[in-house]
Protein backbone atom coordinates (compact mmCIF):
# COMPACT_ATOMS: atom_id res chain seq x y z
CA UNK A 1 0.00 0.00 0.00
CA UNK A 2 1.84 3.41 -1.35
CA UNK A 3 0.81 5.18 1.86
CA UNK A 4 1.63 2.61 4.77
CA UNK A 5 4.80 4.16 4.95
CA UNK A 6 3.15 7.77 5.57
CA UNK A 7 1.20 6.18 8.33
CA UNK A 8 4.21 4.45 9.83
CA UNK A 9 6.22 7.58 10.26
CA UNK A 10 3.50 9.43 11.95
CA UNK A 11 2.97 6.57 14.55
CA UNK A 12 6.50 6.47 15.09
CA UNK A 13 6.70 10.31 15.55
CA UNK A 14 3.80 10.76 17.06
CA UNK A 15 4.13 7.65 19.76
CA UNK A 16 7.50 9.27 21.31
CA UNK A 17 5.41 12.44 22.26
CA UNK A 18 2.42 10.79 23.46
CA UNK A 19 4.96 8.13 25.29
CA UNK A 20 6.65 10.85 27.07
CA UNK A 21 3.32 12.35 28.50
CA UNK A 22 2.10 9.08 29.51
CA UNK A 23 4.69 7.95 31.09
CA UNK A 24 4.75 11.43 33.38
CA UNK A 25 0.94 10.61 33.90
CA UNK A 26 0.20 6.50 34.43
CA UNK A 27 3.83 5.18 35.78
CA UNK A 28 5.18 5.03 39.42
CA UNK A 29 2.69 3.09 40.83
CA UNK A 30 -0.58 3.77 39.12
CA UNK A 31 -3.41 1.79 40.16
CA UNK A 32 -7.00 0.48 38.54
CA UNK A 33 -9.27 -1.57 41.11
CA UNK A 34 -5.89 -1.82 43.23
CA UNK A 35 -3.99 -3.59 40.54
CA UNK A 36 -0.91 -1.88 38.92
CA UNK A 37 -0.84 -0.50 35.43
CA UNK A 38 1.59 -2.01 33.35
CA UNK A 39 2.48 -0.03 29.72
CA UNK A 40 2.24 -2.45 26.49
CA UNK A 41 4.69 -2.10 23.89
CA UNK A 42 2.03 -3.71 21.20
CA UNK A 43 -1.77 -3.32 20.94
CA UNK A 44 -1.83 -7.71 20.61
CA UNK A 45 0.18 -7.79 24.23
CA UNK A 46 -3.10 -6.62 26.25
CA UNK A 47 -3.91 -9.41 27.91
CA UNK A 48 -7.62 -10.17 29.77
CA UNK A 49 -7.62 -8.59 33.86
CA UNK A 50 -4.77 -6.82 33.83
CA UNK A 51 -4.47 -2.60 33.87
CA UNK A 52 -2.29 -1.39 31.07
CA UNK A 53 -1.58 1.51 28.71
CA UNK A 54 -1.17 1.24 25.10
CA UNK A 55 0.14 3.94 22.26
CA UNK A 56 -1.67 3.62 19.05
CA UNK A 57 -2.98 5.32 16.03
CA UNK A 58 -7.12 5.69 16.17
CA UNK A 59 -9.19 3.98 13.00
CA UNK A 60 -12.81 5.13 12.70
CA UNK A 61 -14.71 2.02 11.17
CA UNK A 62 -18.21 4.24 9.97
CA UNK A 63 -20.83 3.34 7.78
CA UNK A 64 -20.62 5.57 5.46
CA UNK A 65 -16.78 6.28 5.31
CA UNK A 66 -15.35 5.79 1.77
CA UNK A 67 -12.51 3.22 1.63
CA UNK A 68 -9.23 4.53 0.01
CA UNK A 69 -7.81 1.25 -0.67
CA UNK A 70 -10.77 0.75 -2.90
CA UNK A 71 -10.75 3.90 -4.42
CA UNK A 72 -6.78 3.36 -5.45
CA UNK A 73 -7.33 0.04 -6.59
CA UNK A 74 -10.24 1.29 -8.90
CA UNK A 75 -8.12 4.67 -9.82
CA UNK A 76 -11.30 6.69 -8.24
CA UNK A 77 -8.64 8.41 -5.39
CA UNK A 78 -8.85 12.28 -5.35
CA UNK A 79 -12.56 12.53 -7.49
CA UNK A 80 -14.44 14.86 -5.68
CA UNK A 81 -16.58 12.79 -2.71
CA UNK A 82 -20.13 13.31 -2.62
CA UNK A 83 -20.44 11.97 1.37
CA UNK A 84 -21.75 14.49 3.78
CA UNK A 85 -20.84 12.41 7.23
CA UNK A 86 -19.35 8.86 7.34
CA UNK A 87 -21.08 8.20 11.00
CA UNK A 88 -23.95 5.95 10.98
CA UNK A 89 -26.93 7.86 13.75
CA UNK A 90 -27.83 4.19 14.83
CA UNK A 91 -24.62 3.76 16.33
CA UNK A 92 -23.14 1.09 14.18
CA UNK A 93 -19.62 3.14 14.10
CA UNK A 94 -16.87 1.69 16.25
CA UNK A 95 -13.44 3.21 17.19
CA UNK A 96 -10.02 1.33 17.69
CA UNK A 97 -6.44 1.76 18.42
CA UNK A 98 -4.16 0.02 15.97
CA UNK A 99 -0.13 -0.23 15.62
CA UNK A 100 2.33 -2.62 13.39
CA UNK A 101 1.19 -5.52 15.64
CA UNK A 102 -2.91 -5.24 15.50
CA UNK A 103 -6.39 -3.43 16.45
CA UNK A 104 -8.09 -3.46 19.23
CA UNK A 105 -12.09 -2.19 19.49
CA UNK A 106 -12.24 0.52 22.07
CA UNK A 107 -15.43 1.03 24.39
CA UNK A 108 -16.34 3.27 27.37
CA UNK A 109 -18.13 6.42 28.21
CA UNK A 110 -15.18 8.12 27.48
CA UNK A 111 -14.67 6.34 24.16
CA UNK A 112 -18.54 7.60 23.42
CA UNK A 113 -18.31 10.87 24.74
CA UNK A 114 -14.74 12.06 23.03
CA UNK A 115 -14.45 13.62 19.63
CA UNK A 116 -12.00 10.65 17.25
CA UNK A 117 -11.44 11.18 13.67
CA UNK A 118 -8.87 7.92 11.62
CA UNK A 119 -5.35 9.19 11.69
CA UNK A 120 -5.04 10.48 15.55
CA UNK A 121 -2.29 8.91 17.90
CA UNK A 122 -3.12 8.55 21.26
CA UNK A 123 -2.52 6.36 24.77
CA UNK A 124 -5.43 4.98 26.13
CA UNK A 125 -5.67 3.24 29.57
CA UNK A 126 -7.80 0.60 30.60
CA UNK A 127 -8.45 -2.81 30.95
CA UNK A 128 -9.21 -5.54 28.02
CA UNK A 129 -13.46 -6.25 28.80
CA UNK A 130 -13.76 -9.25 26.42
CA UNK A 131 -11.30 -10.63 23.61
CA UNK A 132 -10.61 -7.82 21.20
CA UNK A 133 -12.30 -4.71 23.20
CA UNK A 134 -10.44 -2.32 25.22
CA UNK A 135 -12.30 -0.85 28.36
CA UNK A 136 -10.95 3.10 28.32
CA UNK A 137 -10.72 4.75 31.38
CA UNK A 138 -8.23 7.78 30.59
CA UNK A 139 -6.77 9.11 27.39
CA UNK A 140 -3.37 10.89 27.16
CA UNK A 141 -2.02 13.25 23.95
CA UNK A 142 0.98 14.29 22.71
CA UNK A 143 3.34 16.45 25.39
CA UNK A 144 3.24 19.67 24.57
CA UNK A 145 5.42 21.26 21.78
CA UNK A 146 7.04 24.98 21.36
CA UNK A 147 5.55 27.98 20.28
CA UNK A 148 7.96 30.30 19.12
CA UNK A 149 8.30 33.87 20.52
CA UNK A 150 5.45 36.28 19.93
CA UNK A 151 6.22 39.93 18.40
CA UNK A 152 2.99 41.97 18.49
CA UNK A 153 2.95 44.72 15.51
CA UNK A 154 0.97 47.47 16.73
CA UNK A 155 -0.59 49.40 14.05
CA UNK A 156 -0.98 47.15 11.62
CA UNK A 157 -3.33 44.03 10.44
CA UNK A 158 -4.43 41.93 7.45
CA UNK A 159 -7.47 41.18 5.32
CA UNK A 160 -8.83 37.52 5.11
CA UNK A 161 -10.97 36.08 3.17
CA UNK A 162 -11.71 33.04 1.53
CA UNK A 163 -14.50 31.52 -0.76
CA UNK A 164 -14.13 34.71 -3.24
CA UNK A 165 -15.72 32.60 -5.76
CA UNK A 166 -15.04 34.89 -9.03
CA UNK A 167 -17.20 33.91 -11.97
CA UNK A 168 -17.98 35.86 -14.94
CA UNK A 169 -21.19 35.74 -15.00
CA UNK A 170 -22.75 37.13 -11.32
CA UNK A 171 -23.11 40.67 -11.58
CA UNK A 172 -24.02 40.95 -7.99
CA UNK A 173 -20.79 39.43 -7.26
CA UNK A 174 -19.33 40.98 -9.12
CA UNK A 175 -20.41 44.50 -7.45
CA UNK A 176 -19.47 43.10 -4.46
CA UNK A 177 -15.83 42.43 -5.72
CA UNK A 178 -15.68 45.97 -6.70
CA UNK A 179 -16.41 47.42 -3.38
CA UNK A 180 -14.06 44.86 -1.57
CA UNK A 181 -11.20 46.49 -3.76
CA UNK A 182 -12.69 49.79 -2.97
CA UNK A 183 -12.89 49.47 0.26
CA UNK A 184 -9.02 47.20 0.80
CA UNK A 185 -7.30 50.18 -1.71
CA UNK A 186 -8.85 53.46 0.34
CA UNK A 187 -10.74 54.59 -2.66
CA UNK A 188 -13.71 54.80 -0.03
CA UNK A 189 -14.26 55.59 3.38
CA UNK A 190 -13.15 52.71 5.79
CA UNK A 191 -13.04 52.41 9.76
CA UNK A 192 -9.68 52.63 11.12
CA UNK A 193 -9.16 48.92 11.50
CA UNK A 194 -9.33 48.54 7.30
CA UNK A 195 -6.84 51.43 6.78
CA UNK A 196 -4.10 49.45 8.82
CA UNK A 197 -4.39 46.55 6.49
CA UNK A 198 -0.73 45.55 5.45
CA UNK A 199 -1.69 42.80 3.24
CA UNK A 200 -4.73 40.64 2.08
CA UNK A 201 -4.66 37.02 2.24
CA UNK A 202 -6.83 34.68 0.12
CA UNK A 203 -7.87 31.40 2.08
CA UNK A 204 -8.67 29.43 -1.00
CA UNK A 205 -11.85 28.64 -3.55
CA UNK A 206 -11.57 32.38 -4.97
CA UNK A 207 -12.69 31.03 -8.44
CA UNK A 208 -16.32 29.86 -8.37
CA UNK A 209 -16.06 26.19 -9.48
CA UNK A 210 -12.83 24.15 -11.37
CA UNK A 211 -15.92 22.51 -13.02
CA UNK A 212 -17.67 25.52 -14.40
CA UNK A 213 -17.85 25.70 -18.45
CA UNK A 214 -16.31 29.38 -18.06
CA UNK A 215 -13.09 28.88 -15.75
CA UNK A 216 -11.24 31.26 -18.47
CA UNK A 217 -13.93 33.89 -17.65
CA UNK A 218 -13.88 33.17 -14.18
CA UNK A 219 -9.74 33.48 -13.71
CA UNK A 220 -9.90 36.76 -15.72
CA UNK A 221 -12.20 38.04 -13.42
CA UNK A 222 -10.09 37.14 -10.59
CA UNK A 223 -6.92 38.31 -12.26
CA UNK A 224 -8.29 41.53 -12.51
CA UNK A 225 -9.48 41.78 -9.33
CA UNK A 226 -5.86 40.96 -7.98
CA UNK A 227 -4.01 43.35 -10.33
CA UNK A 228 -5.89 45.79 -8.82
CA UNK A 229 -5.53 45.24 -5.31
CA UNK A 230 -2.55 44.51 -5.71
CA UNK A 231 -1.50 48.36 -6.66
CA UNK A 232 -2.18 49.06 -3.28
CA UNK A 233 -1.65 46.15 -1.23
CA UNK A 234 0.24 42.94 -0.98
CA UNK A 235 -1.58 39.79 -1.50
CA UNK A 236 -0.93 36.55 -0.41
CA UNK A 237 -3.31 33.41 -2.33
CA UNK A 238 -4.27 29.72 -0.92
CA UNK A 239 -5.41 27.11 -3.46
CA UNK A 240 -8.98 25.57 -2.26
CA UNK A 241 -10.98 22.67 -2.97
CA UNK A 242 -12.91 24.70 -6.53
CA UNK A 243 -9.07 26.15 -7.61
CA UNK A 244 -7.56 25.04 -10.11
CA UNK A 245 -5.05 23.06 -8.44
CA UNK A 246 -4.25 19.41 -7.61
CA UNK A 247 -7.08 18.31 -5.19
CA UNK A 248 -4.46 16.35 -2.83
CA UNK A 249 -2.83 17.84 0.25
CA UNK A 250 -0.95 20.43 0.60
CA UNK A 251 -2.26 21.68 -2.51
CA UNK A 252 0.16 23.31 -4.48
CA UNK A 253 0.09 27.06 -5.18
CA UNK A 254 -1.86 28.67 -8.23
CA UNK A 255 0.22 28.84 -10.80
CA UNK A 256 1.19 31.93 -12.49
CA UNK A 257 0.02 30.53 -16.05
CA UNK A 258 -3.59 30.81 -14.93
CA UNK A 259 -4.07 34.65 -14.59
CA UNK A 260 -2.27 35.19 -18.47
CA UNK A 261 -1.32 39.18 -18.30
CA UNK A 262 -3.39 40.51 -15.43
CA UNK A 263 -0.30 39.74 -12.70
CA UNK A 264 2.48 39.14 -14.74
CA UNK A 265 4.84 42.05 -13.53
CA UNK A 266 4.12 40.42 -9.91
CA UNK A 267 5.53 37.19 -10.34
CA UNK A 268 8.78 38.51 -10.68
CA UNK A 269 11.55 37.61 -8.05
CA UNK A 270 11.91 41.44 -6.82
CA UNK A 271 7.86 41.46 -6.27
CA UNK A 272 7.59 38.28 -4.16
CA UNK A 273 6.80 40.03 -1.37
CA UNK A 274 4.46 42.08 -3.14
CA UNK A 275 2.21 39.17 -4.09
CA UNK A 276 2.68 35.58 -2.97
CA UNK A 277 1.08 32.26 -4.24
CA UNK A 278 1.51 29.53 -1.66
CA UNK A 279 0.40 26.41 -0.71
CA UNK A 280 -2.95 25.18 1.15
CA UNK A 281 -2.02 24.85 4.16
CA UNK A 282 0.60 26.77 4.98
CA UNK A 283 3.02 28.52 7.26
CA UNK A 284 3.34 32.44 7.25
CA UNK A 285 5.19 34.72 9.34
CA UNK A 286 3.27 38.05 9.55
CA UNK A 287 5.53 40.66 11.46
CA UNK A 288 6.18 38.05 14.19
CA UNK A 289 3.09 36.43 14.50
CA UNK A 290 3.51 32.67 13.29
CA UNK A 291 0.19 32.15 11.64
CA UNK A 292 -1.25 28.99 9.99
CA UNK A 293 -3.21 28.55 7.27
CA UNK A 294 -5.78 26.14 5.75
CA UNK A 295 -8.50 26.81 2.87
CA UNK A 296 -10.37 23.99 4.89
CA UNK A 297 -10.68 20.71 3.69
CA UNK A 298 -8.91 19.25 6.09
CA UNK A 299 -11.48 20.61 8.76
CA UNK A 300 -14.51 19.77 6.56
CA UNK A 301 -13.34 16.36 6.38
CA UNK A 302 -12.99 15.88 9.86
CA UNK A 303 -16.32 17.32 11.11
CA UNK A 304 -17.75 14.44 8.53
CA UNK A 305 -16.64 11.97 11.67
CA UNK A 306 -18.45 13.33 14.76
CA UNK A 307 -21.48 15.42 12.91
CA UNK A 308 -24.26 13.16 11.12
CA UNK A 309 -25.72 15.02 8.49
CA UNK A 310 -29.01 13.70 10.24
CA UNK A 311 -28.73 14.05 13.41
CA UNK A 312 -30.09 15.81 16.62
CA UNK A 313 -30.28 19.03 17.48
CA UNK A 314 -26.98 18.76 19.39
CA UNK A 315 -25.52 17.34 16.51
CA UNK A 316 -25.65 19.36 13.87
CA UNK A 317 -22.99 21.54 11.76
CA UNK A 318 -22.37 24.53 13.94
CA UNK A 319 -19.45 26.79 13.94
CA UNK A 320 -18.96 25.82 17.58
CA UNK A 321 -18.81 22.46 17.13
CA UNK A 322 -15.94 23.57 14.42
CA UNK A 323 -13.84 25.48 16.79
CA UNK A 324 -13.84 22.28 19.21
CA UNK A 325 -12.99 20.19 16.23
CA UNK A 326 -10.21 22.63 15.34
CA UNK A 327 -8.55 22.96 18.83
CA UNK A 328 -8.56 19.05 19.03
CA UNK A 329 -6.28 19.25 16.43
CA UNK A 330 -3.73 21.42 17.98
CA UNK A 331 -4.12 18.74 20.75
CA UNK A 332 -3.83 15.96 18.28
CA UNK A 333 -0.47 18.05 16.70
CA UNK A 334 -1.89 16.90 13.53
CA UNK A 335 -2.98 19.26 11.48
CA UNK A 336 -4.73 16.60 8.89
CA UNK A 337 -5.25 13.44 10.56
CA UNK A 338 -7.75 12.27 8.25
CA UNK A 339 -4.93 11.94 5.36
CA UNK A 340 -4.56 9.70 3.69
CA UNK A 341 -7.82 7.80 4.99
CA UNK A 342 -10.50 10.07 3.48
CA UNK A 343 -8.31 13.15 2.90
CA UNK A 344 -6.17 13.23 -0.61
CA UNK A 345 -3.06 14.13 0.08
CA UNK A 346 0.60 13.06 -1.36
CA UNK A 347 1.94 9.02 -0.79
CA UNK A 348 4.79 10.51 1.21
CA UNK A 349 7.96 7.94 2.03
CA UNK A 350 9.79 9.62 5.09
CA UNK A 351 7.76 12.44 6.33
CA UNK A 352 4.33 13.58 7.63
CA UNK A 353 4.07 16.96 6.68
CA UNK A 354 0.66 17.69 8.57
CA UNK A 355 2.54 17.03 12.23
CA UNK A 356 2.63 19.92 14.17
CA UNK A 357 6.15 20.42 15.33
CA UNK A 358 5.32 23.86 16.79
CA UNK A 359 1.77 25.50 17.82
CA UNK A 360 1.25 28.69 15.94
CA UNK A 361 0.19 31.72 17.61
CA UNK A 362 -3.14 31.93 15.49
CA UNK A 363 -4.97 29.41 13.26
CA UNK A 364 -6.97 30.49 10.20
CA UNK A 365 -9.37 28.23 8.50
CA UNK A 366 -11.03 28.91 5.46
CA UNK A 367 -14.74 28.20 4.18
CA UNK A 368 -16.22 27.50 6.75
CA UNK A 369 -20.24 27.99 7.69
CA UNK A 370 -19.31 31.00 9.25
CA UNK A 371 -17.34 33.49 11.04
CA UNK A 372 -15.72 32.31 13.85
CA UNK A 373 -13.18 33.44 16.80
CA UNK A 374 -11.86 31.56 19.73
CA UNK A 375 -8.58 31.63 22.16
CA UNK A 376 -7.43 28.70 23.34
CA UNK A 377 -5.48 27.28 26.26
CA UNK A 378 -3.11 24.74 25.45
CA UNK A 379 -0.76 22.44 27.53
CA UNK A 380 1.77 24.65 29.56
CA UNK A 381 -0.34 27.49 29.10
CA UNK A 382 0.15 28.03 25.53
CA UNK A 383 -2.38 30.35 23.55
CA UNK A 384 -3.43 30.34 20.10
CA UNK A 385 -6.08 32.24 18.22
CA UNK A 386 -8.63 30.11 16.14
CA UNK A 387 -10.35 32.11 13.35
CA UNK A 388 -12.61 30.69 10.96
CA UNK A 389 -13.36 32.37 8.16
CA UNK A 390 -16.93 32.21 5.86
CA UNK A 391 -17.25 32.11 1.77
CA UNK A 392 -16.92 35.57 0.55
CA UNK A 393 -19.46 34.80 -2.38
CA UNK A 394 -22.25 34.11 -0.22
CA UNK A 395 -21.68 35.89 2.96
CA UNK A 396 -20.02 39.31 1.65
CA UNK A 397 -18.00 39.16 4.96
CA UNK A 398 -14.19 39.39 5.55
CA UNK A 399 -12.42 39.70 8.55
CA UNK A 400 -9.74 41.72 10.05
CA UNK A 401 -6.88 40.65 12.31
CA UNK A 402 -5.24 43.12 14.46
CA UNK A 403 -1.64 41.88 14.73
CA UNK A 404 -0.84 43.80 17.50
CA UNK A 405 -3.79 42.67 19.89
CA UNK A 406 -4.89 39.52 17.76
CA UNK A 407 -8.51 40.47 17.85
CA UNK A 408 -10.40 40.27 14.86
CA UNK A 409 -13.25 42.22 13.48
CA UNK A 410 -15.82 40.27 10.71
CA UNK A 411 -16.47 43.13 7.86
CA UNK A 412 -20.22 42.97 5.82
CA UNK A 413 -20.25 44.25 2.08
CA UNK A 414 -24.00 44.68 1.06
CA UNK A 415 -24.55 44.87 -2.27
Amino acid sequence: MQFYQMYAYRLNESRKRVLANCQQKWDNGFRIQGKPVVQKAKVLDIQAGEPCWCVGTIYCEMKYKPNVLEEVVNDTYGTKAPVKSYTDPEGTDEIMLEDESGRVLLVGDIITNTPFVTGTVVGVLGMEAEAGTFQVVDICYPQAIPQAPQARAQGKSVALISGLGATSDDPKLSLKLRLLQDLLSGDIASANSISSVARLIMCGDSVGSRENDNISGALDELGSFMANILTSLPVTILPGANDPSERSLPQQPLHKALFKRALKPYFAEVNSEIFESVTNPCWLDLEGIQVLVSSGQNVDDMCKYVIPYLGTEQLRDTIEHRLDLIEASLKWQNLAPTAPDTLWCYPYKDTDPFIMNEWPHVYIIGNQPSYGYRKVLLEDKVEVVLITLPKFNTSGQFVILDLGTLNAEIITIDA
